[in-house]
């Protein structure tokens, strides 16, 4: 394949996962060898237990050893090679999320919520971590989670709550770039705008108007800063509020839709079933059975 000659990013190396409206795929394995090239459309966070090998990503090969946590964007042609075996078992974890979904979760921890965007925007490079101090305490998470996922409980806020914590872990000097990068600050304006104007009409043209440029200049910066679009952004922010009040209130799905900035009912079922692939009303049927 093209990957294994040139690691070039071919469609037959992309492997589908369906992320539910937990906005998390989460997949424990042990004693199991790896060895191909594939990609994701979305971000993912793999995470060593145990077991010895190599990462081929970007022409370069990286140890695979126990207490790195690798970390690559969505698009990134990679291959993890271990030989699983009595003296060298492969025990790893790997978490796929919808990083649209879950990164309005991170609204009032602004330095996590660069960090994840960053991590999680095309073009991004592969980032490796050193977590062995951190091992036992990731553990705990895991195994926790892991419980809810057995269980079928999983939420969308226990999700971000995870995810919130791993990146938490993640080596000082990152949050800090993330901080100090001055391109950050626009989108990190515009999505504080957006927080507060979602349930209004939330045009192009107002966003632009209150970043102070045009709208084709908002538009392109925001997308390459972030890794998606205005337009996006907007409809996903109006979507977990939608689905809170779904959980949490007795609303029709109409006023639902009013109540979190959609203008019509129509395009309200239609953004929800594309971005949760249930609608608002098979949602709201899903968490009254947990309960």
């Amino acid at each position: 394949m093209a990957a294994q000659s040139g690691y070039g990013k071919d469609v037959t190396l992309l492997e589908t996962l369906e992320i539910d409206e937990s906005a998390i795929y989460f997949n424990r394995m042990k004693n199991t060898s790896a060895d191909y090239y594939h990609f994701h459309e979305c971000p993912e966070m793999l995470v060593i237990t145990q077991g010895v090998g190599i990462a081929v990503a970007e022409h370069q090969q990286f140890t695979v050893k126990p207490g790195r946590l690798f970390v690559f964007p969505p698009g990134r042609v990679h291959k993890i090679y271990v030989e699983q075996g009595e003296r060298n078992q492969y025990h790893r974890t790997t978490l796929h999320f919808n990083s649209t979904l879950l990164v309005p979760f991170f609204r009032d921890f602004p330095r996590l919520q660069m960090l994840l965007r960053q991590l999680s925007s095309y073009g991004e490079k592969i980032r490796i971590f050193d977590v062995s101090t951190l091992q036992p305490m990731i553990e705990i998470l895991f195994e926790r989670f892991e419980r809810l996922v057995n269980a079928q409980l999983v939420t969308i806020n226990d999700s971000a709550l995870l995810l919130m914590q791993l990146v938490s872990f993640l080596p000082g000097q990152e949050l800090e770039n993330a901080m100090l990068s001055e391109r950050n600050a626009f989108s990190a304006n515009i999505i504080r705008w957006i927080e507060e104007h979602f349930q209004e009409h939330c045009s192009l043209e107002a966003v632009a108007a209150a970043s102070g440029c045009s709208e084709g200049h908002a538009s392109r910066r925001f997308r390459r800063e972030t890794g998606g679009t205005l337009q996006e952004y907007v409809i996903m922010r109006r979507i977990r509020h939608a689905c809170e009040l779904l959980v949490h209130t007795t609303l029709s799905v109409r006023e639902v839709g009013e109540r979190s900035g959609f203008t019509e009912y129509a395009w309200f079922i239609t953004s929800f079933r594309k971005y949760m692939a249930k609608t608002p009303l098979q949602y709201r049927k899903s968490y009254s059975l947990r309960g």
